[in-house]
């Protein structure tokens, strides 16, 4: 009878049969997942067992300036795309933001040398850079090439205060690799073990970024592998190539690092000669961390390119000798995301189809060659993503065309699980409540999204059926999942969601 019952009322709200179709309980094969405080993300398929009429759609950012906020001119004079942006409102107004990042001192119009430091400029709303910047002389330079400025700050609470602030960085000269620093305040910097490598790495391994997984309570990085690999791309063409893959490595103090294991290599679902300059702009969202994906991809060149910016891009014979099916135009570079649930010993990431960040199409613009995010940052409800942008070519011009760019977005909103004007459903695996509400991050000023909670062999629960469920219809980042019965009635019992969405978007939901 109970089962009747829930139909007939699902059929009355006019969900169609999809959602209908849906509370009928996939095969279990795990134990229940536990519904906690905090956000859970509906980035992949971790909190969907079925799914049926719904979409998933990567979300872009929002491009809302024209120009780099952060640029080649000399009151800037930024010459790489690696970059950390940090909002800390306790500081006075004009220093809330701060960006430590790669400037080049050499004022070379023909971009033939550089030395490059790490800069240092403050900002009151993270939009405006009027500089000039601070040089860091304290972090001394051990070549001409200084790479990454990966920041990390780990709050006032930190029970050594010298090593509230971290840095990671990478040097080319006497030594070879990425060091370490510390700070109290981000400004006053001392090089660990004298400025020597944490990693013992190859010359061209260079690109570095740091973050934190609170639930492990360690440290984690990607970085560059550099060397040869060979696999069939997603056209079908076998290929060896020197290309850049990923690698991880772990750390309980930012000074001692596992050794290195490689976590990312292209393969039958990458398109041509898809490589990476790692990841970077780490956030931990609930059980994620969420990394920004740069994606380079040398064999392309965008449209109107000149022939010097290809050219500019040809790797040494030495570095050619062996390759097969490697094409060259100027190089382009996109950012899709990636997200780790074991903190960080594995990443899934999303491919060339899905991108989250592409180069502005438009002919010219400065970013149309390249758009990597380097940093993210939440500011109130919305997350700013810092990244780079490169205007013809990977190796063309790179220190007057390679300039930083701000886009933003809502708050957790990466992936949209999307239904149109037929009804569609999704269903979790069966979970264990131990929130005590339950809010949602939705788009539905022209539809609805309801919810009905039922048992793990898919029985209705008098009070929580679709007809007991408050429609939500407007857009919120937490609009409240509310039935006849409170959420908290169920604390410890192992149960379903099925979710009925009709014209609206489902980003995640937030356990309270």
């Amino acid at each position: 009878m109970k089962t009747v019952i829930c139909c007939f009322a699902t059929l009355l709200l006019g969900v169609s049969l999809p959602a209908l179709a849906a509370a009928a309980p996939p095969a279990k094969s795990s134990p229940p997942l536990a519904l906690t405080k905090g956000p859970h993300l509906f980035l992949d398929e971790h909190w969907i067992a079925r799914s049926e009429g719904v979409e998933r759609k990567v979300i872009s950012p929002e491009r809302f300036l024209e120009e780099p906020v952060v640029t080649s001119s000399e009151v800037h004079q930024n010459w790489q795309p690696f970059l950390t942006v940090l909002h800390d409102a306790t500081l006075p107004a004009e220093q809330r933001f701060r960006v430590w990042y790669n400037a080049d001192t050499v004022k070379d119009p023909k971009d033939g040398a550089w030395l490059g430091v790490t800069g240092l400029m403050t900002s009151l709303d993270g939009i405006h850079w009027p500089g000039p910047y601070d040089r860091l002389a304290a972090l001394k330079v051990d070549g001409a090439g200084r790479f990454n400025a990966s920041v990390i700050d780990d709050g006032p609470q930190h029970p050594i205060p010298a090593e509230r602030y971290k840095m990671m960085y990478f040097d080319s000269g006497k030594y070879i690799g990425p060091r370490v620093a510390f700070s109290p305040d981000g400004q006053q910097w001392t090089m660990h073990n004298g400025g020597k490598p944490v990693l013992t790495v190859q010359n061209g391994e260079d690109i570095w970024s740091a973050g934190y997984d609170p639930i492990r309570q360690r440290y984690f990085l990607m970085g560059k592998l550099n060397g040869f690999h060979s696999w069939t791309t997603a056209e079908g063409n076998k290929v060896n190539a020197n290309i850049r893959r990923v690698i991880a490595s772990f750390s309980n103090d930012f000074k001692t690092w596992s050794p290195p294991k490689t976590i990312l290599s292209p393969d039958e679902k990458d398109s041509g000669i898809t490589q990476w300059y790692a990841g970077a702009g780490f956030l931990a969202r609930g059980d994620l961390l969420i990394g920004f994906l740069r994606e380079l991809r040398d064999d392309l060149s965008p449209e109107g390119v000149p022939a010097a910016a290809v050219s500019s891009n040809g790797a040494s014979k030495e570095a050619r000798r062996g390759e097969i099916g490697v094409t060259r135009g100027s190089g382009m570079g996109y950012t899709v995301l990636a997200w780790s649930r074991d903190g960080g010993e594995s990443w899934q990431r999303d491919r060339y189809t899905d991108k989250f960040l592409a180069p502005d199409p438009r002919v010219g613009t400065w970013d149309h060659a390249m758009a990597w995010v380097g940093s993210s940052v939440p500011v109130g409800d919305e997350l700013y993503l810092y990244y780079a942008g490169y205007r013809w070519g990977h190796k063309y011009r790179r220190s007057v065309d390679r300039q930083l760019g701000l886009v933003k977005m809502k708050q957790d909103r990466f992936v949209a699980r999307q239904a149109g004007e037929q009804s569609g459903s999704i269903t979790t695996p069966v979970l264990t409540i131990e929130a005590e509400a339950l809010t949602l991050n939705v788009t539905a000023p022209r539809g609805e999204v309801r919810a009905q909670i039922i048992t793990a062999d898919g029985q209705p629960i008098p009070g929580y059926l679709f007809a007991d469920c408050k429609p939500i219809t407007t857009d919120s980042l937490a609009a409240p999942l509310a039935w006849k019965q409170p959420l908290a009635k169920l604390q410890g019992e192992s149960v379903r969601l099925v979710f009925s969405l009709k014209n609206a978007s489902l980003f995640a939901m937030d356990g309270r």
